[in-house]
């Protein structure tokens, strides 16, 4: 019998083609928006936290300014703070490091970068073992490179930052001063790291005039092996607080744990994603409009049908159930059509993101749970806009539906 009514709905679809297209723009519109969103949110939250894993669970980022005022502030993390935390219990050791805008200048080219100075002498295995996943080519900085720098990816390019890419063994000059290139870093996907100029304290000093230890633009602490972070975190909050003459709630610092660093990126893009999906749900809600006002008008056309087949025996049920499944086929095919259309928009702009951009964060990611959540979800959508028309239909007397012209 269920057999029969599908056939009834797809011979009913098949006839009037053009109009079960216009009534599926709505909902595959919705679904490929919704699956594209979803599926390039997905890969982006997948890589993100790729990233933090590889730097690993056991990193705590201290940096000046307080969470409550945006990390606003004219107060500085020195060593003095970092010889404090080093002596917390549960730190197995830290690296700090300075940030500050330089002026590059490359075969009569000029250009601007992030350049980054950091405690090589004593944090900077740590830093050196953060940083050596992300080694592109060559080699990291070593204790006593102070005329040597390791470089973003960018600078390999040609016509990223300078006309013609930079390549081993190049001399690059910093605010004055040459340096050679012993390293780059791959891909990180946004200008700040793909751009930015490592070097040691040493150099940073000689480049700016600074010490990187006068003012930290942060400190990444390595904790001991079997420590909760967050205990330690919590540690090395009090013993900063009283280092510093503060009062618990007045801290001029923010200390964040790597878990923490994922889980507010979650919470963020988790709530973009649901606006953004909110928005996409809006053509759904048309595409229903549509599929409704399509079972009306399939209603008007076969009203004679629906008393020929009361006439020999159609319950309201059986008539009632035909137009449920042709909305819902409706609603269906519009849903496989918008999942295979969103798939390929993700796929497009992934190509487009590693091939022009060079972010390695726009990714396609899909899995079976989504797609037939996105086809369930359209059914359902399609099967619940035609139930007005379905029950209208089921109602129809036999002898008003046999003398309807």
């Amino acid at each position: 019998m269920i057999k029969d009514y599908f056939k009834m709905a797809v011979s009913s679809l098949t006839h009037r083609r053009l109009r079960s297209w216009l009534t599926m723009i709505g909902i595959f519109i919705g679904i490929a928006a919704v699956i594209a969103i979803i599926s390039l949110g997905q890969g982006l939250q997948s890589a993100i936290n790729d990233q933090f894993s590889s730097l690993g669970s056991d990193k705590i980022i201290i940096t000046p300014g307080s969470s409550a005022l945006g990390g606003a502030t004219s107060v500085k993390l020195t060593d003095s703070d970092r010889k404090v935390i080093d002596q917390t219990l549960g730190v197995y050791r830290s690296v700090g490091l300075s940030y500050k805008s330089a002026k590059l200048t490359f075969k009569d080219n000029v250009a601007y970068g992030l350049a980054m100075g950091y405690t090589i002498e004593d944090g900077g295995d740590l830093w050196d073992s953060m940083m050596g996943g992300y080694l592109y080519e060559g080699r990291l900085l070593q204790k006593g490179d102070n005329f040597k720098v390791y470089l973003g990816y960018d600078y390999t390019q040609d016509n990223k930052v300078f006309p013609h890419g930079l390549k081993l063994g190049d001399k690059i000059n910093i605010n004055g001063y040459d340096f050679q290139v012993v390293g780059f870093q791959k891909s990180l996907g946004n200008s700040g790291d793909d751009q930015a100029i490592h070097m040691t304290d040493a150099a940073y000093q000689r480049v700016f005039g600074e010490k990187v230890q006068d003012d930290y633009a942060e400190i990444i602490v390595q904790t001991e092996p079997g420590v909760a972070p967050a205990t330690v975190a919590d540690t090395i909050k009090k013993d900063l607080r009283r280092e510093r003459g503060l009062k618990e709630g007045d801290e001029d610092f923010t200390i964040q744990t790597a878990q923490q660093l994922i889980d507010s990126f979650n919470s963020i893009l988790l709530i973009v994603q649901v606006v953004i999906v909110g928005i996409a749900a809006i053509s759904l809600v048309v595409g229903g409009v549509g599929i409704m006002n399509t079972m009306y008008t399939a209603v008007l056309e076969r009203t004679t049908d629906i008393g020929v087949m009361k006439a020999i025996g159609a319950r309201n049920s059986d008539i009632m159930i035909i137009f449920l499944i042709e909305s819902g086929l409706l609603g269906l095919l519009g849903g496989l059509i918008g999942v295979v259309a969103g798939l390929l928009i993700a796929k497009t702009v992934e190509i487009f993101g590693t091939l022009y951009i060079g972010t390695p964060y726009l990714k396609a990611w899909w899995s079976w749970g989504l797609i037939l959540g996105a086809l369930a979800f359209s059914f359902l959508v399609g099967a619940a806009s035609g139930v007005t028309p379905a029950w209208q239909a089921s109602k129809q007397k036999p002898v008003d539906s046999l003398r309807y012209e």
